[in-house]
């Protein structure tokens, strides 16, 4: 099964001429985004971390003998979160990160009281609002968003959120797969000035706090868009909020200025192989997203390398030359996919958010029906999922309407790392 995404992004004066259409277009054109504006020092997140309602530090740890979910997975009937939805004011997580007897997703669900989103998009320069979240765009140098962006009581999920009969529950609730680097104390995580290198490519990790070698961690990796450098992941996707309980891992395309290209695709099972092989990581649940042409790149890793990742975030993807023909590539796996695009985007001449929503309906078998997910039903988010689709593998798409990134509507939305890791840590 193949994707064929053309997506083109220019920000500021930069325009990216884009020739094709949904069915093919070119990764490679010139750079949209520019290359400084990582956003604010503080990212986007809510006040509270994803977690269990026993706090970190609890003696069976996530993962353990059944790994995380157990035999009943996770889900059931009312979906993500449970009654209290989620985001309790005393979640877990906080100063201690992961850890706990039910580091992700214990009773009162993932996610703070403020959701994720940081406060907006740096301008051309690169001076972003004051919590960052954002990349430049135009000559734009303020961004948006509150504290409290999205989520809401029920953010977590409720009946379509996550869970349900088909809500990525059912299989997705096995034991941990243990990885080659469990067992191995200290390992090396390189860092924001000082990244790891492996086939071309840099990256960084951030362990969960009081990271424990014996036990299989969940995996969160980003992929920034063009033009934007290695420590943007960190700073604006929102996962240190969201994901403390989780290993995340903050990658960097071979080129800043040209953006994620369709051939890099071959750099992702070296480097799968250099994280499972140094981190105690689960694999069976290993999530990957980005934004731009990191998000186009995410949605071919979950083609391409889908038997390695549990679950995938395609948002605001540009078109390329990667066609959605069965010819063309081979795909593995049916990895939960969330698409997220704004049909405002101004960025992008020829998006490829419809495309790449259709592309995982199908593979994952869904009906075109869908179902609201609750929690995430504002013009800000405006996600469902759809239905029926195989058990463990949804496809979820939010045609959001939040103007982050200068009024462009490209950017990352505010909402996306707690609503994700609200799904993805219950797989």
């Amino acid at each position: 099964m193949t994707i064929s995404t053309t997506r083109s992004m220019f920000g500021g004066i930069r325009a990216i001429f884009v020739a094709g259409a949904l069915s093919q277009l070119a990764l490679g054109c010139t750079s949209a985004e520019p290359e400084s504006g990582s956003g604010g020092s503080s990212g986007s997140g809510g006040a509270s971390a994803s977690g269990g309602s026993t706090g970190s530090g609890g003696a069976s740890a996530s993962g353990g003998s059944t790994g995380s979910g157990g035999s009943t997975a996770s889900g059931g009937s009312t979906g993500s979160g449970g009654s209290t939805g989620s985001g309790g004011a005393s979640a877990s997580g906080g100063s201690t990160g992961s850890g706990g007897a039910s580091a992700s997703g214990g009773s009162t669900g993932s996610g703070g009281a403020s959701a994720s989103g940081g406060a907006g998009d740096a301008g051309a320069s690169g001076n972003g609002g004051s919590s960052g979240g954002g990349r430049g765009g135009g000559s734009a140098t303020g961004g948006r968003g509150g504290a409290s962006a999205n989520g809401g009581s029920s953010a977590s999920g409720g009946s379509s959120g996550g869970g349900g009969s088909s809500g990525g529950g059912g299989s997705s609730g096995g034991a941990a797969q243990p990885s080659a680097g469990c067992g191995k104390a200290s390992p090396q995580t390189g860092s924001r000035t000082s990244p790891l290198s492996i086939s071309g490519h840099q990256y960084y990790v951030k362990l969960p706090s009081g990271y424990d070698a014996s036990k299989p961690y969940k995996v969160m990796i980003v992929f920034p868009p063009t033009g934007n450098p290695i420590t943007w992941s960190e700073d604006s996707a929102g996962y240190e909020k969201a994901a403390p309980d989780a290993i995340r891992v903050y990658t960097h395309m071979s080129n800043e200025s040209s953006g994620w290209q369709p051939n890099e695709t071959s750099f992702f099972k070296p480097f799968y192989d250099d994280i499972t092989g140094r981190y105690c990581i689960d694999k069976g649940r290993v999530f990957a997203g980005g934004e731009s042409s990191g998000g186009e790149f995410a949605g071919f890793v979950g083609c391409e390398n889908g038997d390695l990742v549990r679950g995938v975030i395609p948002n605001a993807p540009k078109m390329t030359s990667w066609k959605i023909d069965p010819s063309a590539h081979t795909c593995k796996g049916n990895p939960t996919a969330i698409v997220s695009w704004s049909e405002k985007d101004n960025v992008l001449t020829q998006p490829a958010g419809p495309a790449f929503r259709d592309f995982y309906r199908d593979r994952n078998m869904c009906k075109t029906t869908s179902t609201a997910v609750t929690g995430y039903t504002d013009a800000l988010s405006n996600c469902k999922m759809f239905d029926g689709c195989k058990e463990g593998s949804n496809t979820y798409y939010c045609m959001h309407m939040d103007p982050n990134y200068s009024n462009t509507y490209h950017g990352w939305p505010n909402f996306m790392a707690k609503m994700s890791w609200e799904i993805f840590s219950k797989l």
